[in-house]
């Protein structure tokens, strides 16, 4: 296969291009598509709010009654739930400048949408890295604190550190995924600039 400048390259090396787009077909497809995004961004920040507000009360409320009993083990999991939320509000607020299609008219704005969305993604995906492993790390810090100063915990930490592990894994499967995504829109959107909005 000869190599085009608009190639995208997959994960196996084999380049795909769009050839000979049928653009109308295109815009109907992307538009529906957008409009089912944007119900799922709304349902997710809906569903997002009232958890995220949640988690900082208890989380505050944690680190306060650990610090006041004098179980720091407690501070060390309500600061992680503290930053957990936080971060999780960092990735409702990136949505927000994405979450509607209305406005998106022509193909090429759809498909600028489509990739604003796709990097939004991304940097969620990064975001919940991030709190896997502050959750992680201040997870192992608080069963530290208790072995040190009550004995180890009934259930071992490693049970913890493999659902924290599985959740990572999926997003940087998911990252992958949207990182190959935005490169075809990239490819799509560099194939249908010639032709120009009909």
């Amino acid at each position: 296969m000869t190599e085009r400048p608009d190639a995208y390259w997959d994960e196996l090396g084999v380049a795909w291009s769009a050839i000979c787009p049928d653009v109308n077909v295109i815009a109907r497809r992307f538009e529906s598509r957008l409009r089912r995004q944007s119900r799922l961004i709304a349902i997710a920040l809906v569903a997002a709010v009232p958890v995220i507000i949640a988690g900082l009360l208890l989380g505050a409320f944690t680190i306060w009654a650990g610090a006041a009993a004098g179980a720091w083990n407690f501070v060390a999991r309500g600061i992680a739930i503290v930053v957990v939320s936080l971060l999780a509000g960092a990735g409702a607020a990136a949505l927000l400048p994405v979450r509607g299609s209305d406005m998106a008219r022509s193909l090429a704005e759809m498909l600028e949408l489509a990739a604003a969305r796709a990097r939004r993604a991304l940097l969620i995906v990064r975001l919940g890295l991030c709190a896997c492993g502050v959750a992680a790390a201040l997870g192992v810090a608080g069963t530290l604190i208790r072995t040190r100063l009550s004995g180890p915990p009934l259930l071992p930490p490693a049970i913890d550190l493999l659902i924290l592990a599985a959740f990572a894994a999926g997003l940087y499967l998911y990252g992958r995924r949207t990182k190959a995504n935005l490169e075809k829109l990239r490819v799509l959107a560099h194939t249908l600039a010639p032709r120009g909005e009909e």
